[in-house]
């Protein structure tokens, strides 16, 4: 019995210390922060292995410790976000533990996932008319107002311009998002060999990961948005921009490698 503890700190050790590691590996990077890589690998399998709790902890320690690899601090809610939480909440992966779920649940839930992507895609959509529309009348309304009114309009009409031209943006990164989740989930569906649906396993840490930095951008970072463009969408697109590469690319190896410690044990 004392084995598995320590069997799961000696595991959880490794984790950390290799997640560290790959991180170098680096794929992509983006401009404000944040980059493409296998960091989530170990935190993943580590997570589906031992559960949900010691998920958690050894991410927000993994978490800790990467902010000495990549630090950017603007406020101390802001590191703790980014770093200690959006880490530890990877540790959801270890909800699928012992869970037995059949192949087509999975394939359902990839649908589903799809679908709530495509509504999302047309709510945002539904948007763009407006706006077009309340540029057109402010234009008219330019060629007829005071000196004192105009720069103000005119200032409008930039937010609006940048606004139109960023909302075709941000469907295509959520379409591909949709279509990148749903593909992870199916393709995880088919290829595993174990009861465990450890595909929804990794679509709960990757979700985790990103709800911390969804929220991280909209209150520390809304700056960066372009002039017209609401903060919750420029930090959806732009966190989806790492955090559904990172899990893509994470899918096969927690497959491939946790079915092999499953069959090794």
């Amino acid at each position: 019995m004392k084995k598995k503890p320590l069997r799961a700190l000696t595991e959880g050790a490794l984790s950390i210390a290799l997640s560290l590691l790959l991180w170098y590996l680096k794929i992509g990077e983006m401009p404000q922060g944040g980059s493409i890589s296998l960091q989530m690998l170990p935190l993943f399998i580590f997570a589906i292995r031992w559960g949900i709790l010691p998920g958690i902890l050894v991410g927000i320690t993994y978490g800790f410790l990467h902010s000495l690899q990549d630090m950017y601090v603007v406020h101390w809610l802001q590191y703790l976000l980014d770093y200690p939480i959006a880490f530890g909440l990877i540790g959801l992966a270890g909800l699928v533990k012992n869970l037995k779920i059949s192949r087509i649940v999975t394939f359902i839930i990839a649908v589903l996932f799809l679908i709530g992507t495509i509504f999302f895609v047309v709510n945002i959509s539904s948007e763009v008319p407006e706006a077009q529309k309340t540029l057109e009348d402010l234009k008219i309304k330019l060629q007829t107002t005071t000196e004192d009114e105009k720069s103000k309009i005119e200032e409008e009409i930039k937010d609006l311009e940048f606004k139109i031209k960023w909302y075709p943006i941000s469907r295509i990164v959520l379409i591909i998002a949709g279509i990148l989740g749903s593909i992870l989930l199916i393709y995880g569906g088919l290829i595993r060999k174990v009861s465990e649906p450890l595909e929804l396993g990794v679509l709960l840490g990757g979700l985790g990961r990103l709800i911390a930095h969804f929220l991280s951008g909209i209150v520390f970072f809304s700056q960066y948005a372009p002039p017209g463009t609401p903060a919750w969408i420029y930090s959806l697109s732009y966190n989806l921009f790492v955090v559904v590469p990172s899990t893509f690319i994470c899918l096969p190896l927690v497959l491939i490698i946790t079915q092999r410690l499953k069959e090794n044990e």
